[in-house]
């Protein structure tokens, strides 16, 4: 069981998956993340591939566990997380030259006999952490109106709910224009009514 992610390319196999077993602190990685605690160690396995030119192929699955607070009902809860990512390392023939846009294309370099892959474990990781946390996919929140935990107790404002949505269909302005549309057709219809009997009568005479 390694406890470090540097690896000593003369320790591996020419043209053979070299496996190890790793188990690494979440702190040795620089794991740390606002509102999200790393709670268990960072484990995993690792396969290598040394080719060609000292190249080493790397690709590795790692999990940990991590605490954090619900999106909806704001309750801490546990949640494991894990990333499978693959590399190539190759030996950097100009070290003093920047290699930094590479770090997103799979293509590392190393200087010397080590390289490390602490920065891929952790930017593997963090992708991995939800934007919007929930502890359940049928986590019900809290109320609007009381903060009450809809997950542990029925809230007791339902029947407020239900009032304070009908006092808004009373109080909406198409309320009252379907109660001005009533009005008009009920002077509509005494005004035909009052225009029959005065022809009815007219007639008559």
């Amino acid at each position: 069981m390694k406890d470090t992610l540097i690896f000593d390319v003369r320790n591996i196999k020419d043209w053979d998956f070299n496996e190890y077993e790793v188990e690494i602190p979440p702190s040795r990685i620089q794991l740390e993340i606002d509102d999200v605690e790393f709670i268990d160690q960072v484990c995993g396995s690792v396969h290598l591939l040394r080719h060609g030119d000292n190249d080493v192929y790397v690709k590795a699955d790692v999990s940990t566990e991590i605490e954090m607070q619900c999106g909806k009902c704001l309750e801490m809860f546990t949640n494991n997380i894990a990333a499978t990512f693959e590399v190539q390392f190759t030996p950097d023939s100009n070290p003093e030259e920047e290699h930094s846009e590479e770090i997103d294309e799979g293509e590392r370099y190393y200087d010397g006999e080590t390289f490390d892959i602490s920065e891929d474990t952790r930017r593997a990781l963090v992708i991995q952490i939800p934007v919007w946390p929930l502890c359940s996919q049928m986590c019900e929140g809290l109320c609007q109106n009381c903060g009450t935990n809809l997950n542990d107790e029925i809230c007791s404002c339902e029947g407020t709910e239900d009032a304070e949505g009908n006092v808004s269909d009373v109080s909406s302005p198409f309320a009252d224009l379907s109660q001005m549309i009533e009005t008009a057709k009920l002077e509509n219809q005494n005004k035909s009514s009052n225009s029959k009997e005065r022809f009815s009568k007219n007639g008559s005479s």
